[in-house]
Formats: structure tokens, sequence, C-alpha cells
């Protein structure tokens, strides 16, 4: 699911991650209205501004443990790396993937998920020239 779907963490807290996974297994999300269960995977684009920066790998990183979200991608653009981090059941993160480039086989939580960081940062590279 894209950015515009909001997830109630907290009692009063929300938030919209860039990119949010349900797997097979997973209870469905409502027809309307806010998810409220913890998904599989949250994907975060990191914003090259220090503010964004914290937000992401800080304050979301430590609030999506808390929620229960199994996995927490940061996907950063800037340095051309990609994270995936497990919740342990201290319901922290635990970085189970930091990689610049090549290939991501059997991706945590998607074990037949192949990711070609390579192509992507020259699909990145590609589109930046476009504009």
């Amino acid at each position: 699911m894209g950015s515009e779907l909001k997830i109630v963490t907290t009692s009063g807290r929300g938030r919209k991650a860039d990119a949010v996974v349900l797997l097979p297994e997973t209870k469905p999300p409502p027809r309307s209205g806010p998810l409220r269960d913890p998904p599989d995977i949250f994907i975060e684009v990191v914003t090259p501004t220090p503010r964004d920066e914290r937000r992401d790998r800080v304050e979301k990183m430590s609030e999506y443990a808390e929620f229960g979200v199994r996995y927490y991608w940061l996907v950063d653009p800037t340095l051309r790396a990609f994270e995936v981090f497990g919740l342990t059941s201290q319901r922290t993160y635990e970085r189970l993937v930091g990689v610049t480039g090549g290939r991501i086989e059997n991706v945590p939580g998607c074990p037949d998920l192949c990711i070609d960081l390579d192509a992507l940062w020259a699909e990145l590279a590609r589109l930046g020239e476009a504009e």
C-alpha cells in the first residue's frame, strides 16, 4: 500500500509510511479508516534533511518497533544504502541487512524476493537526469 494509508501506532498518534506491506497470512486492512494492527513491513525512503533523517532513523524506528511492525526497511537514495531491520522480542530493531550495492537474495521476511540495488540506483540516476 502507498503512503496515503494512515496507521494508528499509539493512542492519539498516527503515521504514514512511504510504503506498507501486508503479507498474505496477515489480516487484511479495513475497507476504510486507518490501519490499527501492525503491518509486516514499513518502508521509509530517507529524506535528505537532518530533521527528516532523524525522524526516519530514530523516531519512526522506535515507534514502529513498539507498535510491533516485524520489519522496517530504510532506503537512502543519497547514501545509496538499503537497510532491513527485524523486530526483536524486546520490541527493538536489529539490523539484518545493510548494503549499498549488489543483490540482496532472500530478503528477510520475503524469502523469495531478490532486490537488485545496482539496478535501483541506476534507475534513480536515470530519473534524476530526466528531470
